[in-house]
């Protein structure tokens, strides 16, 4: 990875994980995402200790030769145990604190282990490490080692929020999250791709080195994917806002037939006596739209006649027989009859978009529907004939 990117990716990395810590109106920040704020930490410090410049003043110092190259690989581990240690907590809250003193202790023992082959190793220090030590079955075993326990753990994430991801309904959290898990799907493969080469190299004495940085651009992307997906929570919505007003704004044209004949009958249902919505409230009001048809039909249901779902028949579309109920019992609360019936309200998830999906289909129907029209004839003449000064 050129030095420029390693240090970008550093201050990148540490925005982010300041920004998941900074706790919000004095709550406190839930242990994901102190696991998500380490990894970053990690991460970029780890990226910038390989920053050629770093490793070339490391090594002024260093009483091993390439103990800067554990030392920036060993933050490289623990931010990939961090990451593991954020699948857990999301998928299994109950099993953190076992699966961390677990890992603790494997982590441990791999980061010594690679310290032990790389002082046994006979090496000087040098950037281009892994070509020039390839033939050495020490320093291929540190490799191994450190890209093994950097799979376990990308490994280990995916399983464990790939099954959560799918029960994830909100939009803009269930892709930050993919993006994440993609993010380490890759990693997957930079750590395949950067483990299995020296080995390669070892056991048939040929070099897989190729002129174009495959590792540092897999490693990149992995990086790019990470800062977007963790941080889209925090962006998204405002990416998102103008596409859920227009949405607002469509489903409010939509459903206000409804609603103002609703409001006719009903006046004490909306407290805004104008009628009107202002344009850069369109959600809200959408919102207060749906509570008042909803209001509405729970006041009038009882005024439609009980024949309405015989009148549409039992073929009729859903939005058609609710469309129908609604006009029946305008015509029956016109008319003063109460026919104490129960017309159930079709099944939809509780939530502001799914209502008002559902409503715009009835709105239209309400006002399109030749099924509706002669519903409410039929309703009339079943109001007139009950009603003896109607029919005198």
């Amino acid at each position: 990875m050129l030095t420029w990117l390693n240090f970008t990716a550093l201050a990148l990395a540490v925005g982010v994980a300041g920004y998941k810590l900074v706790p919000v109106r004095g709550r406190r920040r839930a242990a994901g995402t102190r696991y998500l704020s380490a990894f970053f930490l990690c991460i970029g410090l780890g990226l910038a200790v390989m920053a050629h410049p770093v490793l070339v003043a490391i090594s002024h110092v260093e009483p091993v030769p390439n103990l800067g190259r554990l030392l920036g690989n060993g933050l490289e581990m623990l931010a990939a145990y961090f990451l593991g240690a954020l699948g857990q907590s999301i998928a299994r809250p109950a099993g953190t604190r076992r699966w961390l003193r677990r890992h603790t202790v494997l982590l441990v023992g791999t980061v010594l282990l690679m310290g032990a082959l790389l002082a046994g190793a006979d090496t000087a220090f040098t950037l281009n490490f892994v070509n020039a030590y390839s033939r050495d079955p020490l320093v291929v075993g540190y490799l191994v080692v450190f890209f093994s326990y950097i799979a376990l753990c990308l490994v280990t994430f995916i399983t464990s929020v790939g099954g959560y991801l799918r029960h994830v309904t909100e939009p803009v959290l269930r892709t930050g999250l993919a993006l994440v898990v993609t993010g380490a799907a890759l990693g997957i493969v930079w750590a395949a791709w950067s483990g299995v080469r020296p080995v390669v190299t070892l056991v048939s004495g040929r070099s897989l080195a190729t002129t174009l940085p495959i590792g540092s651009t897999l490693g990149s992307i992995c990086m790019l994917l990470w800062l977007i997906g963790a941080t889209l929570t925090a962006w998204g919505d405002r990416i998102t806002a103008p596409l859920r007003w227009l949405r607002a704004v469509r489903r409010l044209r939509r459903i206000d037939p409804l609603w103002r004949a609703l409001r006719a009958a009903l006046p004490q249902i909306t407290l805004n006596t104008s009628g009107g919505w202002p344009l850069p409230g369109a959600e809200f009001a959408l919102y207060r739209r749906v509570i008042e048809v909803r209001d509405a039909q729970l006041t009038l249901r009882s005024y439609a006649h009980p024949d309405v779902p015989r009148w549409v028949g039992p073929a009729a579309d859903p939005a058609t027989v609710e469309a129908a109920v609604i006009a029946a019992a305008l015509v029956g609360h016109a008319h003063r009859r109460d026919y104490r019936a129960e017309h159930p309200f079709q099944d939809v998830d509780a939530s502001v978009a799914s209502e008002s999906a559902w409503l715009a289909r009835v709105a239209r129907q309400f006002t399109d529907s030749a099924e509706v029209d002669r519903v409410r004839h039929l309703a009339a003449e079943a109001a007139t004939a009950a009603d003896p000064a109607q029919r005198s």
